[in-house]
């Protein structure tokens, strides 16, 4: 069996609902690997089609937030999404064409594209979030 991504502080971006979706999607492509390596495929038929579900959602949701905020980077950001979601729609190709050798060298190579996204992107839109939440400082007389 491959190693999993061993999830750290640095992928956590301090937002809940953002960090158990991460969470999610990391543990679809660790589960979605370990059912290839294991010969079940149809297990990691199922697993592609739920993280390329979840991942719309959860993208779709990240967008909405990124324009209430009136991020600055948002359209950056989505770009990234859709590279994202075109990686993942590789990787259902691959798993559909029972290439387990290709799909798991893309499921592997998304999950650094994404764990990168996290840490980087998703951080920062958390920290926007917070930052506008607390309003500007107020200067003391």
């Amino acid at each position: 069996m491959t190693e999993g991504h061993p999830w750290s502080d640095w992928l956590e971006v301090g937002e809940a609902d953002l960090d158990n979706d991460h969470h999610l999607q990391v543990r679809l492509l660790n589960s979605l690997v370990d059912a290839l390596e294991e010969g079940r495929p149809w297990l990691a038929t199922r697993l592609a089609a739920h993280l390329r579900d979840a991942s719309r959602a959860h993208f779709e949701s990240e967008e909405g937030r990124m324009r209430q905020t009136g991020d600055p980077e948002r359209v950056e950001h989505q770009r990234q999404h859709d590279a994202l979601l075109q990686d993942m729609a590789e990787v259902v190709e691959a798993v559909d064409e029972e290439d387990h050798a290709e799909a798991i060298a893309a499921a592997m190579d998304l999950r650094s594209s994404l764990a990168g996204h996290i840490g980087s992107s998703d951080r920062r839109l958390a920290e926007l979030e917070r930052a506008l939440a607390h309003g500007p400082a107020v200067p003391s007389t």
